[in-house]
C-alpha cells in the first residue's frame, strides 16, 4: 500500500483518527511482511500478496470513509458498472479459497445502477467471504462445497445480483434470524449480513435470502441507471417532444 494513502488515514482529528493510526501502523506492518514473501515466493505468491495489497488499500478507503461519514449519503451515489464490480471483488478474493472452490461470475455486459460504490462494494465482499468461510470450514469437515456463483441481470428499472452456492443451505433456525445483528457462528462479529442489508437499503436496494433447491442464495437488487448511449437518446427524445 502506498504511503500516501496510509498516511491520509490520519488527516482528521478526534478518535477516529486515533484509531486510524493504529490501524495505519498495522496494514504498514503488514504490507512489509508482504513485500518479504513476494521476495520468497515464485508468480503464485506474488499474485496472492497483489490480492491482499488491494485488499488492504480498501481497507484504507473503508477507514477514510468512516472518518467523514458526515457527507449526505446521496451525494456519494453515481453511476457505475457494477458487473466491474463483483469481477474485482472475485479476483481479490479467488487466491485465499480452498482448493477445488470456485467463485464464478455471470451475466454479459455492463450493467450500471445508481449507488455508492464502495457500500456496494461491501455488501457483495460480505456475501462472498462468507460463503468462502463456510466451504473453508466444510473442507476441512470434508464436506462438499464446490462454488459460489454471482449472476448478474437487468429486470426493468433494477439490476439484479443474485449470489448462490451448492452448499448444505441454511436451517431454518438460522434463516429465521438471518439478518439480525447476533454472535457470529464463524468467529466474527454477526454484523456482516444485518450490515449488507442496511447498505442495500440506504442505496435504495433491497437484499434478501430466497429459497432453492440446493445451498444458500441471496438476491440483491438495485436502482438501474442509465447508460450514457441511453442518456443521450432520451435527451435528444425529450428536445423533439420540446418542439
Amino acid at each position: 500500500m502506498s504511503q500516501p494513502a496510509l498516511a491520509s488515514l490520519t488527516s482528521a482529528g478526534g478518535p477516529s483518527a486515533r484509531w486510524a493510526h493504529d490501524i495505519r501502523n498495522a496494514l504498514a506492518t503488514v504490507g512489509l511482511h508482504l513485500e518479504t514473501l513476494e521476495r520468497l515466493s515464485g508468480s503464485r505468491g506474488r499474485e496472492i500478496a497483489h490480492a491482499a495489497h488491494l485488499l488492504m488499500s480498501r481497507a484504507a478507503a473503508m477507514c477514510n470513509e468512516a472518518m467523514t461519514q458526515g457527507a449526505p449519503a446521496d451525494g456519494r451515489h453515481k453511476p457505475f458498472d457494477v458487473a466491474r464490480t463483483i469481477v474485482q471483488i472475485a479476483n481479490l478474493l479467488r487466491p485465499a479459497a480452498p482448493a477445488g472452490f470456485e467463485i464464478r461470475v455471470a451475466g454479459t455486459g455492463s450493467f450500471t445502477v445508481m449507488a455508492d460504490q464502495q457500500e456496494i462494494f461491501r455488501i457483495v465482499f460480505n456475501l462472498l467471504h462468507n460463503a468462502m468461510t463456510i466451504a473453508r470450514r466444510q473442507a476441512k469437515a470434508r464436506a462438499h462445497m464446490t462454488h459460489v456463483t454471482v449472476l448478474v441481470e437487468r429486470n426493468d428499472a433494477t439490476v439484479v445480483v443474485r449470489i448462490a452456492d451448492d452448499g448444505p443451505g441454511l436451517p431454518k433456525t438460522v434463516r429465521d434470524r438471518l439478518f439480525r445483528r447476533q454472535r457470529s457462528g464463524t468467529g466474527g462479529s454477526g454484523l456482516g449480513l444485518s450490515l449488507a442489508r442496511e447498505l442495500a437499503e440506504r442505496n435504495g436496494g433491497v437484499l434478501r435470502l430466497v429459497e432453492s433447491a440446493r445451498g444458500t442464495t441471496f438476491v440483491l437488487e438495485l436502482i438501474g441507471a442509465a447508460t450514457a448511449a441511453e442518456t443521450g437518446a432520451l435527451r435528444s427524445l425529450g428536445k423533439r417532444v420540446e418542439h
